[in-house]
């Protein structure tokens, strides 16, 4: 897993903990914590650096992509496959070559939680989003 993964988010994150509302408006998502999973050995945690992770990720709901906002990297981004926003979250799902990812966003607190299943590794993502 060491091709560029933007998509988790998405989803996606952890600088800014503010609500956010539903609406065709952009993100911006911080990624706080990376945990590496393979089975029988467990999860250890990994820096977003290790597995080609943006730290910051905006969210496009109208143009449904995701792109990499960190200093000093050129900005990539990713479709977003399956985008839905309730009254209480956004759910993203997607896929990049053979890695599948899906993030959700909760619009009370703009908390995200997401994962990427990676060949026999999956990646566990978890940070916070607000309105760009």
């Amino acid at each position: 897993m060491r091709n560029s993964v933007l998509g988790p988010v998405a989803l996606i994150v952890g600088l800014c903990a503010l609500p956010v509302a539903a609406s065709a408006e952009s993100y911006i998502c911080a990624v706080s914590e990376v945990y590496e999973c393979v089975a029988v050995e467990g999860c250890k945690r990994v820096s977003t650096d290790a597995i080609n992770l943006a730290e910051l990720i905006v969210l496009d709901t109208d143009k449904k992509t995701l792109t990499g906002a960190s200093l000093n990297e050129t900005p990539q981004s990713e479709d977003i496959e399956g985008l839905e926003m309730t009254e209480k979250n956004i759910f993203l799902h997607g896929h990049q070559g053979d890695d599948t990812w899906n993030a959700t966003i909760s619009l009370a607190n703009g908390a995200m939680t997401g994962g990427i299943a990676s060949g026999p590794s999956s990646f566990a993502l978890f940070g916070n989003c607000t309105k760009k």
